[in-house]
């Protein structure tokens, strides 16, 4: 900083005073000058020590809101996961119920269709007895169809009108033709 200069003497009474109050006058600079630096380094340290203090205030308030944060997100967590095991638990006894309906309908359904299997099976044993019915009725007027063909012509007109009134002589199949009956 200051350059050490060295005091000369002085005849004969020790060194001379320009170069000893040179150098006192270099000493109370410096010593201010170290002053004012060390005044500037304490405040510095000072300013340093308030941001510290503040750095760690706000550190303990982040840590504060931490550990609230993680508290709250325990909370939400445990919620989430008691709504996933009631939502769990729901959804099994949905499907178990639906399950069993299933099974039901399923049930019910094969009941129905044997039921109905079972009417088809009378209506067509229904229909296989109206149908021989149908060809024995078509066979029996076939037949007399063919009887009343093969009878001579003249056996109608050979009948007396008084016989034709006599309901005895009539075929009780045929008398609802006979002209005694017509209106």
């Amino acid at each position: 900083m200051f350059e050490e200069s060295k005091l000369r003497r002085a005849w004969l009474r020790g060194y001379r005073q320009g170069d000893v109050e040179l150098t006192v006058a270099r000493a109370t600079l410096a010593h201010e000058h170290m002053t004012h630096e060390l005044n500037a380094t304490k405040a510095r340290a000072n300013a340093m020590q308030t941001e510290i203090t503040e750095l760690h205030r706000r550190i303990e308030t982040f840590r504060q809101r931490e550990l609230e944060l993680t508290r709250a997100l325990d909370e939400v967590r445990e919620r989430r996961e008691h709504l996933e095991r009631e939502a769990s638990s729901r959804a099994q006894q949905i499907v178990g119920e639906a399950e069993q309906r299933s099974a039901a309908l399923r049930t019910e359904g094969l009941r129905q269709v044997g039921e109905l299997q079972l009417q088809v099976e009378q209506l067509l044993g229904l229909r296989a007895g109206l149908s021989a019915a149908l060809k024995r009725v078509t066979q029996d007027i076939s037949d007399a169809l063919d009887r009343l063909a093969a009878a001579p012509a003249r056996a109608v007109e050979q009948i007396q009108p008084h016989a034709l009134e006599t309901p005895d002589d009539v075929d009780p199949r045929f008398a609802r033709w006979s002209p005694d009956t017509e209106s």
